[in-house]
């Protein structure tokens, strides 16, 4: 098994369980691999596991939330794009956030510094577009956030109710929530 193909059963380990509460007893058996294979593919362990995720998380951030926003279309037509993405990535709300299990606790000083530049990216390309559709910078920037906050609570509030709706009704609202319209 090559890290390429760990990386992504390890993200959905830190996903459900978050840092503390993934062991290497239970990496090893979700990927099949033993104690020493794993040292062998991460030898800093569950720590240099745990930023391979993120700086996996960081690339599909990119790639998946952040290149909708950038790519060519009107404003409304970009954002409708990056929310299908936002719901396919979280499986209709589904799956939760990897932020929440990797900022609780301890890990939080570990990982804050990687988990904010990849929220800032995302944060950014959100304000820029509500700059480019004519939102002045200070209301883009906090629409944006309120983006962002509202994908993250609706993951948590749709887990606690085990009702996917709240997902998706904000997923469907991202781009009024931008946009005004």
């Amino acid at each position: 098994m090559s890290r390429q193909t760990i990386v992504p059963e390890l993200l959905e380990l830190f996903r459900k369980f978050g840092y503390d509460g993934v062991t290497i007893a239970r990496i090893s058996e979700a990927t099949g691999l033993g104690k020493a294979s794993l040292y062998h593919h991460f030898p800093q362990g569950k720590e240099q596991m745990a930023r391979e995720v993120l700086s996996f998380v960081d690339q599909a951030v990119n790639d998946y939330f952040v290149a909708p926003l950038r790519a060519a279309g009107s404003p409304k037509q970009r954002l409708t794009n990056m929310a299908k993405v936002v719901e396919e990535f979280y499986d209709c709300g589904n799956k939760s956030c990897l932020i929440e299990g990797l900022t609780l606790g301890d890990a939080n000083e570990l990982f804050q510094e990687l988990i904010g530049a990849s929220v800032e990216s995302w944060l950014q390309a959100l304000a820029d577009l509500g700059v480019e559709a004519g939102l002045p910078k200070k209301i883009a920037r906090e629409r944006a956030e309120n983006i962002v906050i509202a994908i993250q609570g609706a993951l948590v509030v749709s887990r606690a109710l085990g009702n996917r709706g709240p997902f998706r009704r904000i997923i469907r609202d991202i781009p009024s929530m931008l946009l005004g319209n």
